[in-house]
């Protein structure tokens, strides 16, 4: 009896005290945001190396677990112990997926980096030259125009912006140019920073790779150590859950977009168009991001063109019209299939909400965040649904009286 009395004041007053060290930790945040915030960018800085060597491992995991697993099979009989045969599996599963990663980022930055250089000095060349032909274009809707007072105003404003747009392509622009190429040679050191960030990713890739049934063995243990068996079941079925909707995803959304990059740079070559590769490289990038990926992609794209030929621009919303149509109802359920479980308005929300706090990486990680927030709070309505007996699907409960409509009839 004492020992139980102890016992439950000794968990009162410890959660009072962690209670007490939470209010103040969260008042010391709101009061020094700032300062918090410098914190996390400072510890971002440090462990990115780390953070990107995760990442790589992540999306590097299905090429490795699919090499060890083939080459084991095929060399098992030619080692004394299977210890040997893995070894060497992990061996060679580390250096196809190395290999694969740098190939595909090598590649990536060989196809597009000319081609972007060009892109972008072509645009400044041409710019002003279009400019000056739209300019002429509405000078002559201008001296068509029957009402006198209203082209005598649009002629003036016309004579200013057309001053300043030339004088702003002409001068600004070059100049502004000319200032970023001289400050290439003062970016050598955060190049060499970069290119050793990606070494020590790599590094840690590898480590991760290769030691991550050991990482998992070691979190399990502790999780079985310090909980009891329901919850640390319930945690490994979460960690297990979360891992499936998160690699099932962004694989899936990499493949995918590889696939309408390719695509869209097959289709421009076909019809003719310029800047295919740059434009091919934009739109795949964009279509990571789900829903509005397809429009972010083609409007860049599209203010391009336009500096070319307004009937390229065109035909190219066209083009993307029906390619993202071709995506979004064959290629992307094909390669990602029911991984989201979302539906299409809490897809819009995560979007919206991720973009919102956390920019392009939360467009592209708030889906399935939010699946997994999804599909655990459906359990959790499901649970307690069945503790009163009550029906589980949605259906059920959708109601069509104000309509004079029995539902049954519309189901």
């Amino acid at each position: 009896m004492r020992e139980k009395f102890q016992s439950r004041y000794f968990k009162l007053g410890l959660t009072i005290f962690l209670s007490g060290v939470g209010l103040i930790l969260f008042y010391g945040f709101v009061t020094n945001y700032e300062k918090f915030i410098g914190v996390f960018q400072f510890l971002g800085n440090v462990l990115f190396p780390f953070i990107l060597g995760f990442v790589i491992a992540y999306l590097l995991c299905p090429i490795y677990n699919f090499t060890v697993r083939k080459t084991y099979h095929w060399t098992a009989g030619g080692f004394k112990s299977g210890s040997g045969a893995l070894k060497f599996s992990r061996f060679v599963a580390t250096i196809v997926s190395i290999g694969f990663f740098v190939i595909i980022i090598g590649g990536l930055l060989w196809m597009v980096l000319p081609e972007l250089i060009k892109s972008v000095f072509g645009i400044v060349e041409t710019t002003p030259g279009r400019i000056s032909e739209l300019i002429a274009a509405t000078q002559d809707a201008i001296e068509n125009s029957k009402y006198e007072f209203l082209s005598n105003s649009l002629r003036k404003t016309l004579g200013n912006v057309q001053g300043y747009l030339v004088e702003w392509s002409k001068g600004g622009l070059m100049e502004s140019l000319g200032m970023y190429i001289q400050r290439i040679t003062e970016g050598v050191w955060f190049t060499f920073k970069t290119v050793i960030n990606l070494l020590v990713a790599i590094i840690v890739a590898v480590y991760l790779l290769n030691g991550k049934e050991l990482f998992r063995a070691q979190i399990k243990k502790l999780i079985m150590a310090t909980l009891k068996k329901e919850d640390s079941d319930a945690l490994m079925e979460f960690a297990t859950f979360t891992d499936k909707t998160f690699g099932g995803f962004i694989n899936g959304k990499i493949i995918d977009s590889f696939i309408i990059g390719v695509l869209c740079f097959i289709l421009m070559t076909l019809i003719g168009l310029p800047y295919a590769i740059l434009i091919s490289a934009i739109v795949g990038i964009t279509n990571i991001i789900p829903f509005f990926g397809p429009f972010i992609g083609a409007i860049p794209s599209i203010i391009i063109l336009l500096t070319v030929n307004p009937m390229d621009a065109l035909y190219f919303a066209i083009m993307i019209l029906g390619l993202q149509q071709l995506d979004g109802n064959v290629i992307g359920p094909k390669i990602l299939g029911g991984t989201i479980g979302l539906p299409s308005f809490w897809v819009m929300f995560a979007i919206v909400v991720g973009g919102g706090l956390f920019g392009f990486l939360g467009m592209v990680l708030g889906v399935p965040v939010f699946a997994v927030i999804y599909y655990y709070f459906r359990k959790f309505v499901d649970k307690k649904l069945m503790k009163k007996n009550m029906p589980l699907p949605t259906s059920e409960y959708v109601d069509f009286n104000k309509y004079d409509i029995n539902r049954k009839d519309v189901q």
